[in-house]
């Protein structure tokens, strides 16, 4: 087995000393979250919080990994390491003594990382040569080690180190698609774009087929330095590799534009992709919204004003967003109902919305699509919208999505409300949705209330929703 170090001994002075705020806030950030499936983690993250020494926090860590399964283990390994929290360390000693351990590069090389950062680098070091002398037979697999170890650590600000394993790596005689391909990820994490542009042209002459996500990494890496024009020849590079442009590369493209908010480049592109008859996809819509930041504003705000229809939010986005492309975006992306249809279930007994896989900004205006096209449809016996609770937030177990979404519809006067058993849906009747509608729109934002009276009306929303939620978690 690698060498791995344990945490060490803390001295008699400190035996009650708990852990640094540092690990207790990182561990506080891997519990959140919910759901049976979480239960048993946030209960191992809540003990090792818990303890006051090093011999204590290693005895839960073996206990958890000795009575749970290798899946339940490594998922709670791979949350300690992606916080960088100081315990993944006896963490993965404990796993790699675990019966059914398999050496994985990714979990090594996150671990040595994790080390040297931490001020370990002596057992950062053996780590890794242990690695290499016990668990990789060839050449190929030696530099796919290197290429996770490049990529772990320059994620964790060692841009030096990982520069020194990008060193040896250079000499070796590289083989294997997947090798080319681990080598252009690493490197675009790096920020050598030119580096990685080399490597994808050497890939495509020995005839390793690559994909459009490779043609993309790179072309992001150059357009996040600022070199548009070298970007811009990548992407037009993909279509001489022989790549057709379907839904994948189309997002490849909109991803690019996104990273450097070129609103123009990218408007002109989602025309180029209806003139080809190629969809929007959900991360395509992610990629365009999110790079809107007047229209990130507004939902971020969410003052009196918000607009509550396509057409008032078109509108408040002409006069506050520059450039005005922001307003042409949103509209060419209503325009088109793809996304909106992949996120509508339809079935005997409801109409549902489901909400996973999009932002924050990308909710909002999903949410007024869908009001424009359920007003016009026939209902089912229940309306719903499933906006999850949180477990893909970029802070786990804080459901912005469905705050948003209750806030959304709350300001339209609409009746779904929290399920008293699934509290990440959002349920109302037909009949009651079919009089919601029938009302709706509401008046102008703004033009036909007071300041004052609108503030009352957020206000009196905002209360009932809140109290809503308080009576739900009591149930």
């Amino acid at each position: 087995m690698p060498a791995v170090a344990s945490l060490p001994a803390p001295p008699a002075a400190a035996q009650r000393r708990r852990f640094s705020p540092v690990a207790s806030a990182s561990l506080r950030r891997v519990a959140s979250g919910g759901g049976s499936s979480w239960r048993s983690e946030r209960r191992l993250m809540s003990e090792l919080e818990r303890t006051v020494t090093a011999g204590a926090a290693e005895r839960v860590i073996r206990s958890y990994v000795g009575t749970k399964s290798e899946r339940a283990a490594l998922s709670a390994l791979s949350r300690l390491l992606l916080h960088s929290n100081p315990l993944a360390i006896p963490f993965y000693e404990a796993v790699t003594q675990a019966p059914w351990f398999k050496w994985s590069s990714i979990h090594a090389a996150a671990v040595a990382a994790l080390l040297e950062a931490n001020g370990s680098t002596e057992e950062s070091r053996s780590l890794i040569s242990d690695s290499i002398a016990q668990h990789l037979q060839s050449t190929s697999e030696v530099a796919l080690f290197y290429c996770d170890l490049m990529a772990a650590f320059s994620s964790r600000g060692l841009k030096d180190r990982a520069m020194d394993f990008y060193a040896e790596l250079r000499p070796m005689l590289l083989s294997g698609r997947k090798t080319y391909m681990a080598m252009i990820k690493s490197l675009c994490l790096m920020g050598l774009a030119t580096e990685a542009e080399k490597t994808l042209k050497e890939m495509v002459s020995l005839g390793y087929q690559p994909e459009s996500f490779q043609f993309g990494s790179v072309a992001k890496c150059y357009g996040k330095s600022g070199s548009l024009a070298n970007m811009e020849r990548v992407i037009a590079s993909m279509v001489d590799a022989g790549i057709r442009f379907g839904t994948g590369a189309a997002d490849t493209v909109l991803s690019c534009y996104s990273s450097c908010r070129d609103h123009s480049k990218m408007l002109a592109w989602l025309k180029k992709m209806r003139k080809l008859r190629i969809a929007p996809t959900t991360k395509g819509y992610n990629f365009v919204l999110n790079s809107c930041s007047s229209l990130a504003s507004v939902v971020q705000e969410l003052d009196p004003s918000l607009p509550l229809s396509t057409t008032g939010l078109v509108k408040r986005l002409r006069s506050v967003s520059t450039p005005a492309a922001e307003a042409e975006l949103v509209q060419e992306l209503l325009a088109s109902s793809s996304v909106l249809d992949k996120a509508m279930e339809w079935s005997e007994t409801e109409v549902k919305l489901n909400l996973h896989r999009f932002s924050t900004v990308s909710v909002y205006v999903l949410m007024l699509q869908w009001v424009d096209a359920v007003k016009g449809r026939e209902l089912l016996l229940e309306v719903s919208v499933v906006c999850g609770i949180g477990k893909h937030s970029d802070v786990r177990g804080e459901p912005k999505v469905r705050e948003l979404a209750q806030e959304v519809l709350s300001r339209m006067g609409s009746p779904l409300q929290l399920s008293t058993r699934n509290k990440g849906r959002l349920v109302a009747k037909r009949d009651r949705v079919k009089q919601w509608l029938a009302s709706f729109p509401v008046p102008e934002e703004g033009t036909h209330q007071s300041p004052d009276a609108t503030n009352q009306q957020s206000f009196v929303f905002t209360l009932f929703r809140k109290l809503g939620q308080f009576f739900s978690n009591l149930v």
